[in-house]
């Protein structure tokens, strides 16, 4: 595996990094849609100025739903640049494990696909400041993330952040270091077409694409392999992160 030097900053220096390395490269795509590297990191800083501004940026835990699309990324990143802890979650998590997840992760705010939040709207804490979708609404009044974010842009430089401070609950509490370590761990192609055919979007990989610069194409279609040049599914993902 070719060697990756880690960056400086928080991990939100990811995103940043990679817009202006590849700007007009795919950093994500669906059989619809694409999405480059520089529109990634906009979108980022406009989600967090809303988080910014519902929210305040002093590491405050958000849950936010791992769906393997196009929304996800923008989110997990956007919590992070606003100051605040991103807490992924199994889409497909039940409503009682839910319930559990937010107590002892203590969440103050939930970002949720439109399905997870059908399931667990009757579970959804009366703590939480803020409740997000992550895609179209369900009813009036529960903002979705295009819509929090078109009130500005955050502009804050990673570089400038303290990367030894907490940026997302995996399996414990991971500083922002940590988080690019794992990330350059993996060792993904550089400057090609990934796969993504996991059912939960996973955090490292996703980090691990933009910094090698990788697009990843992000499908649950494996007839699509040949149009990749590696396919990460949950059990070769494990098997990639033991060979690294």
């Amino acid at each position: 595996m070719t060697s990756v030097d880690i960056p400086v900053g928080s991990a939100d220096v990811l995103p940043r990094l990679a817009a202006r390395a590849w700007p007009d490269l795919a950093a994500l795509r669906t059989g619809s849609s694409t999405v480059t590297f520089a529109e990634l990191d906009r979108a980022v800083s406009r989600l967090a100025f809303g988080l910014r501004q519902q929210l305040g940026g002093e590491g405050l835990t958000v849950a936010v739903s791992a769906l393997p699309g196009l929304d996800f990324p923008t989110a997990f990143y956007a919590i992070v640049r606003s100051g605040n802890v991103a807490a992924p979650v199994d889409p497909r998590m039940p409503a009682d494990e839910f319930t559990d997840f937010l107590a002892v992760t203590k969440s103050r705010a939930a970002i949720l696909g439109r399905a997870m939040y059908e399931r667990v709207r009757p579970a959804l804490d009366e703590s939480l400041e803020l409740v997000l979708l992550l895609d179209a609404p369900t009813e009036p009044g529960v903002l979705t993330c295009a819509e929090l974010a078109t009130t500005g842009t955050l502009l804050v430089d990673p570089h400038d952040r303290d990367e030894r401070t907490p940026a997302a609950i995996l399996s414990g509490l991971v500083t922002h270091h940590a988080l690019k370590a794992k990330a350059a761990s993996i060792g993904l192609p550089q400057s090609t077409v990934v796969l993504n055919a996991m059912p939960v979007y996973d955090v490292t990989q996703l980090s691990a694409g933009l910094l090698n610069g990788t697009t990843q194409l992000l499908s649950r279609d494996r007839s699509l392999e040949q149009n990749a040049t590696h396919v990460l599914t949950e059990q070769g993902l494990t098997a990639l992160r033991a060979a690294s």
